[in-house]
């Protein structure tokens, strides 16, 4: 151990549970983060159109969930929507349900829905507070343009404001992507043991008090920092490269 190598983080490869682990965790962050973005960009395009107070009421509620940590949003979760919750009670009084446990298992299921819903509640407002604060800095010529040249909404959505709002909506895809990829608390809450994410499954490793196993844990979360790191440097050199990238869809 006084000596530097890489004989852990080879090892780590060879983990076939590692692996698996590692695969589920890239895919949950990526689904994830790419529904909180695409909802996210949907709201802000279709309140951004009307300029009432309606949607500026939205706007403003819309930045609350932004303001709280995950941890309370979890805590709000496990008092709705677990089988013991707010809502199943509710449901129950109403005769709606007959026993609570028919009501859907939305905590520590194998589907992770619990954490899903988590990452959307607090991801989706964030995005859209990202997006209308660029989409209000764009002058609305562009969509008079296209309108009177016979684009089409869908031709003016792909052409005009996806260019123009792309390089924050990637940076939004990102910071939301990092956070589900290394992020412990939610599942270790709301998730289910036998759907295990690399961050509780490093934890796990941890706290189970095998002193030989540190230098395999530190090199695990190193691997995950890394890959993290390397991820989000491949999305802003895909956004450099794609239209929109260099200076905001501007020509």
């Amino acid at each position: 151990m006084k000596n530097f190598n890489l004989h852990y983080y080879f090892e780590a490869f060879k983990m076939q549970s590692f692996l698996k682990i590692f695969e589920r965790t890239f895919l949950f962050a990526l689904f994830s983060a790419a529904l909180a973005c695409f909802i996210g960009m949907c709201l802000a395009l279709l309140f951004d159109k009307r300029n009432d107070n309606i949607s500026k009421s939205f706007f403003k509620i819309a930045q609350l969930p932004v303001m709280l940590p995950h941890i309370f949003i979890v805590l709000a979760l496990l008092q709705l929507i677990s089988q013991t919750g707010l809502i199943p009670s509710l449901l129950l009084k109403l005769g709606i349900i007959s026993k609570d446990t028919n009501f859907p298992l939305l905590v520590n299921d194998p589907f992770q829905i619990g954490i899903i819903l988590t990452y959307l509640w607090k991801e989706i407002p964030f995005v859209i507070v990202s997006l209308v604060l660029v989409l209000r800095q764009l002058d609305n010529r562009y969509r008079l343009v296209a309108k009177n040249l016979g684009a089409s909404t869908w031709q003016t959505f792909w052409h005009i404001y996806l260019p123009l709002i792309q390089p924050a909506l990637m940076n939004a895809f990102i910071i939301n992507f990092s956070f589900n990829f290394g992020s412990y608390e939610v599942p270790y809450l709301l998730g289910s043991q036998r759907q295990e994410l690399l961050p509780v499954y490093i934890y796990d490793l941890y706290v189970q008090g095998d002193f030989s196993q540190l230098p395999l844990v530190m090199s695990l979360n190193l691997i995950l920092s890394l890959f993290a790191i390397a991820f989000a440097g491949l999305i802003i050199f895909i956004s450099h490269h794609i239209s929109g990238g260099h200076n905001g869809g501007v020509k």
